[in-house]
């Protein structure tokens, strides 16, 4: 049963923008809605609805500290019908109106300017697809992370695609956390660290029946802010550097809030940060 609530938390978070409910969650995964509520919680410690209005605000919490959209847009990006009703669910969280979290955030971020020589590039990445592996694990706790056998473990079904593959970790969870905008007590909070293989070829995988653990998701063409470091227990202060340092130097590309994602290359280790026009 496991698998099917981990099924129903990846759902939540891919539909956080769409006025979707419990039912809509049941049909996608075969149970019926009062074994749902009873499952999710038992393996997460909250209810459905209550885990998707905290990742709701957490995202808005991210949106409102990196971007420069307008509070209406980010409302709606969030799954708000009207500017109101999220400005007062917000401020239930986080005890602040949602302007006046952004003037502090922002406040933080004018005054912790990067003086490190970090290089950041800004590039197009090509359609491509990663197939990953959800874990309830923080990166630093996972061993064995850039081998590439551990990152296809049980994916036989790609033994042929996997010498064009790389090693790849997505963090669901990482803007969040660099905000400060998960709130919960740390035995409460279930960090979420994706991990598989990126796919340039997006024919790679796009027909094979992959482990029940596994999914496919399509990463679009776009830009992100690339910077490359050594070892992955920099990650976090890459991330900070990265971040001051993009806040700091605003373009027309801006920081989209889309989770980052982690590459290991045969020379180093590549952070990326999506970002949006």
């Amino acid at each position: 049963m496991f698998n099917a609530m981990m099924r129903a938390e990846i759902w939540l978070q891919d539909t956080l923008d769409k006025p979707l409910g419990i039912e809509d969650l049941a049909n996608h995964l075969g149970y019926s809605a009062s074994q749902v509520r009873r499952q999710f919680r038992h393996c997460f410690n909250i209810s459905p609805s209550a885990y998707r209005e905290k990742r709701r605000l957490e995202r808005a919490a991210v949106l409102l500290s990196l971007t420069t959209q307008n509070i209406a847009q980010i409302a709606i990006r969030c799954g708000y019908t009207n500017h109101s009703s999220f400005s007062r669910a917000f401020q239930r969280r986080y005890q602040l109106p949602p302007r006046e979290y952004r003037q502090a955030v922002s406040s933080m971020y004018r005054l912790n300017r990067s003086d490190k020589n970090i290089t950041i590039n800004i590039e197009k990445c090509r359609p491509a697809h990663v197939v990953l592996m959800r874990l309830y694990q923080a990166p630093e706790r996972i061993h064995g992370l850039g081998n590439t056998k551990y990152h296809a473990n049980h994916l036989q079904c790609l033994q042929a695609q996997l010498s064009a593959s790389t090693p790849a970790m997505v963090l669901p969870d990482l803007l969040s956390e660099k905000v400060k905008a998960i709130v919960e007590e740390p035995a409460l909070n279930h960090t979420r660290t994706d991990i598989g293989l990126y796919l340039e070829n997006r024919d790679t995988a796009k027909h094979l029946a992959l482990p029940v653990t596994y999914r496919r998701v399509d990463i679009p063409a776009r830009y992100y802010a690339k910077t490359c470091f050594d070892n992955i227990s920099q990650l976090s202060y890459i991330m900070s550097e990265t971040l001051v340092a993009l806040m700091d130097k605003r373009n027309r590309l801006n920081i989209s809030g889309d989770a980052p994602q982690v590459l290991w290359q045969p020379h180093h280790i590549e952070l990326r940060i999506p970002l949006t026009a």
